[in-house]
C-alpha cells in the first residue's frame, strides 16, 4: 500500500467514520471504495502536477515545453530519447558558460559520466614541438598551421545502464526521500545525444573531428 492508492485512501476514510454508525460489511466497504477511488485519482493528479514544476522531475511533454522555454527550437528531444537523457541534455546546456575546451569537457562528462579525451594539434600542451613556428623561417610562420582552429574529440558512450547525473543527483535524492519521485537510471544517452553536447560547446568557425568509443583504447 503506497501513500494516496485507493487502499490507503480507503483505510483513511474507514478510520474516520465512527464504529457505531455503521455495521462493518462488504456492501460498506464497497461504498468507501467510490470515494477512495476518486480521491487517489486527484492525488495523483496533484502529484503529476507538481512534478512537472521542476526540470530535474519533469516528465513527458512537459520536459519539451521547458526545453523549448529555455532554448526555443534549437533543443529539440531526439528520436526516441528518454525523459532522463533528455533531461541530462538540457541541464547541461543550461550549464555551459561558453564554447571553450574545459566546458565541452565538462558537459560531455555529465551527460555520460565519463571524461572525454580532446587534443589540439596546435595546442603545445597536447602535441609538444622543437619549434613553436612563429617566424618566417617555417612554412607554420609563412602559410600558417596546417591544421587551424581545429580538434579531435574521443567521448566515451556511458559504461553501464546505470549511469548516473553526477551532482545532478542530489537534486533526485531529495525527491526519493519523501517517496514522492523516483526515476530509473539513464539508460538513452545516445550518440545523437553525445554529438549534440559536442555542438553546443563547440566554438563557431571551428572544426572538431568526433569519435565515440565504448571504452578508452588500451596503448
Amino acid at each position: 500500500m503506497a501513500i494516496g492508492d485507493i487502499n490507503d485512501i480507503f483505510t483513511r476514510l474507514k478510520a474516520q467514520i465512527p464504529g457505531s454508525w455503521f455495521k462493518l460489511s462488504p456492501n460498506f466497504d464497497a461504498t468507501l471504495q467510490g470515494p477512495a477511488w476518486a480521491l487517489s485519482s486527484i492525488y495523483a493528479q496533484i502529484t503529476y502536477a507538481q512534478l512537472q514544476t521542476r526540470i530535474a522531475t519533469a516528465t513527458d511533454g512537459y520536459l519539451d515545453l521547458i526545453a523549448n522555454d529555455f532554448f526555443g527550437s534549437n533543443l529539440l528531444r531526439l528520436t526516441n530519447e528518454t525523459d532522463g537523457a533528455y533531461r541530462a541534455r538540457i541541464l547541461a546546456n543550461l550549464f555551459v558558460k561558453g564554447p571553450t575546451r574545459a566546458n565541452m569537457s565538462a558537459v560531455l562528462k555529465l551527460i555520460t559520466g565519463r571524461t572525454p579525451d580532446i587534443f589540439e594539434p596546435s595546442n603545445t600542451t597536447d602535441s609538444g614541438g622543437w619549434d613553436g613556428g612563429f617566424y618566417w623561417d617555417t612554412g607554420v610562420g609563412k602559410w600558417g598551421a596546417p591544421m587551424p582552429y581545429q580538434s579531435y574529440v574521443t567521448a566515451y558512450r556511458p559504461i553501464t545502464n546505470t549511469q548516473s547525473l553526477g551532482e545532478l543527483d542530489s537534486w533526485r535524492w531529495s525527491f526519493d526521500s519523501y517517496g514522492a519521485w523516483s526515476e530509473a537510471p539513464v539508460t538513452a544517452v545516445t550518440d545523437a545525444a553525445i554529438i549534440a553536447a559536442v555542438e553546443s560547446t563547440r566554438m563557431t568557425g571551428t572544426i572538431v573531428w568526433m569519435r565515440i568509443e565504448n571504452n578508452p583504447v588500451t596503448p
